[in-house]
C-alpha cells in the first residue's frame, strides 16, 4: 500500500467517478487537533488501573458531532457509561450505513504520559488509545462531519462510539439491541487501512481447584491447590495440543488455548486451599460457543481421570467474543475494499487473530468488517501511536465506503 508523508492531496478529498476532487476530507492538522482532543480524554476501561470509564470521552464525542449538525443520542449501557449515537442524512433514501469505534482503552501500564498526546517528527500521534482505537474514532468523526455537508447523500450515515469494547463488547450489544435500523457496519480497529472481513473469537473462563489448608511446616495434613492446578494444567495443555493440531483457518489462524492469570495463597507459609486461574480458548469460524465450551469441560474430565482425587471446576466465562466470518461478497466487504483502492491505489481483504466489536454486531445480523489507521502491534504498548496520514486517508475511505456501499447495496424498490 501507498504510505509514507508526502502525495497524500490526490487521497484526502471526495473523488467522483471523473477522478476530481470536489472538496478535501481533512487534514492533518485538522487529525492531529481532533485525535489530541480524545487522547487527552482518559476513557480507561472501569475494573483495571486508572479505568475511569468513559463518560468523559462520550461529552467530547457528542460535543464535536453536535458541532456539526449531528443528531446526537446517548444509550446508557452501564450507570455513566453511554454510547454516542451520532447520525447524518437520516432521511436520505439509500441504504444506513453504521461505523462503530470504541471509546474505552486500557490501562496505561509502562506508557508513560499516556494522556499527554505528542506529535513526532515523522507525523505519528503518541498516547494511549491513538492507536486502538481513537484514531478510527477521530477518522469517522471526520468522515461523518464531511459527509454533513454533502448535498444528495447516498444514504444515511451513523457513528456509533460504544463502550467496553476492551472487557466484553456491552456497547456494542447494546446498540444491536437498539432498533437503530442499519444495513451493514465498518468496525474501526488498527488494521493499517487493510479490510479485516475474518477474525477469531475467544472467552476467558475461571478454572478452580480445590484442596485443604495448612500450616506450611506440616504440607502433609494439607491438600496443595497450586499443586493440584499444576498437574491439572499438564493435563489440559497436552490435550488441547493434541486436539488443536491443525485446526487452522485459512485468514484467522489457529484454534488456540493459554492461560493468563493464576491466583492463589494468603501467606507465604500456608498450604492453599483454593486456586484460580484464567483460561482462554481462541475459536475459529466454525467453531460455536457451545462447540468451545463443550470440548473445554471434556478435556477437564480427562483431568479428572488421570487423577480422580481432583476437585476441579469451571465457572462461567468472564468474558466471550464471537467469530467474525462475513463473506467476500458481502457488500459491505466490496464497499470498502474499493473505497480503498480508490484512496491507496490497492487493497488487501485479510483476516486477523484478534477480536473486536465487528463480530458482536455480524452475530446480532448486522454485517461488519473491520478497517482502521494504525498497527495491531503498537496497541496496548508503551509506545502506542498511529501515523496521521493513515488517520486523515482512514477518513477519506470511511466517506468513500459510504458511498460505494449505496451502489453496494441498492434497496429494493417499493
Amino acid at each position: 500500500m501507498l504510505r509514507g508523508r508526502g502525495g497524500w492531496q490526490e487521497c484526502l478529498g471526495w473523488c467522483q467517478d471523473s477522478g476530481a476532487v470536489t472538496a478535501p476530507i481533512t487534514t492533518e492538522r485538522d487529525a492531529a487537533e481532533l485525535l489530541s482532543r480524545l487522547v487527552a480524554t482518559p476513557s480507561v476501561t472501569p475494573g483495571v488501573e486508572g479505568g475511569a470509564g468513559e463518560a468523559a470521552m462520550a461529552d467530547e464525542v457528542e460535543a464535536f458531532a453536535r458541532s456539526f449538525g449531528a443528531q446526537v443520542t446517548r444509550q446508557e449501557v452501564f450507570p455513566n457509561r453511554p454510547n454516542v449515537i451520532c447520525s447524518v442524512a437520516l432521511d436520505a433514501p439509500g441504504p444506513h450505513l453504521l461505523l462503530e469505534a470504541h471509546m474505552d482503552t486500557v490501562a496505561l501500564g509502562p506508557m508513560t504520559n499516556g494522556h499527554t498526546p505528542r506529535v513526532d517528527d515523522q507525523g505519528r500521534l503518541h498516547g494511549r488509545g491513538a492507536c486502538d482505537t481513537k484514531g478510527s474514532l477521530a477518522a469517522m468523526l471526520l468522515a461523518l462531519r464531511w459527509a454533513a455537508q454533502v448535498p444528495d447523500p447516498p444514504g444515511p450515515l451513523t457513528l456509533a462510539a460504544a463502550v467496553d469494547e476492551e472487557t466484553g463488547s456491552a456497547g456494542a450489544r447494546a446498540f444491536a439491541q437498539s432498533g437503530v435500523q442499519v444495513d451493514a457496519a465498518v468496525v474501526g480497529e488498527p488494521t493499517s487501512l487493510e479490510v479485516v472481513r475474518v477474525h477469531r473469537g475467544g472467552g476467558h473462563w475461571r478454572l478452580v481447584t480445590h484442596g485443604a489448608a495448612t500450616h506450611s511446616s506440616t504440607p502433609e495434613r494439607g491438600d496443595n491447590a497450586i499443586f493440584r492446578m499444576a498437574d491439572a494444567l499438564g493435563v489440559i495443555r497436552r490435550e488441547f495440543t493434541r486436539r488443536l493440531a491443525g485446526r487452522v483457518h485459512p485468514l484467522a489462524g489457529q484454534s488456540s488455548f493459554s492461560v493468563g492469570i493464576i491466583r492463589a495463597g494468603t501467606s507465604f507459609n500456608m498450604v492453599p486451599d483454593r486456586c484460580e486461574a484464567i483460561v482462554e480458548r481462541r475459536q475459529i469460524p466454525g467453531e460455536s460457543e457451545a462447540d468451545v465450551e463443550a470440548e473445554l469441560l471434556d478435556v477437564l474430565e480427562a483431568a479428572r481421570r488421570a487423577d480422580p482425587t481432583l476437585r476441579i471446576e469451571l465457572l462461567d466465562p468472564v468474558v466471550f467474543g464471537e467469530v467474525l466470518d462475513t463473506p467476500e461478497s458481502a457488500p459491505v466487504v466490496q464497499a470498502l475494499r474499493q473505497a480503498v483502492v480508490d484512496v491507496l491505489g490497492q487493497a488487501r481483504v485479510i483476516g486477523v487473530t484478534y477480536g473486536s466489536d465487528a463480530a458482536t454486531l455480524a452475530n446480532a445480523g448486522i454485517p461488519s468488517v473491520l478497517c482502521g489507521p494504525g498497527d495491531i502491534a503498537y496497541a496496548h504498548s508503551a509506545n502506542e501511536f498511529v501515523p496521521l496520514a493513515e488517520v486523515v486517508q482512514a477518513a477519506a475511505v470511511y466517506a468513500r465506503a459510504w458511498r460505494r456501499f449505496a451502489a453496494e447495496h441498492p434497496l429494493p424498490a417499493a
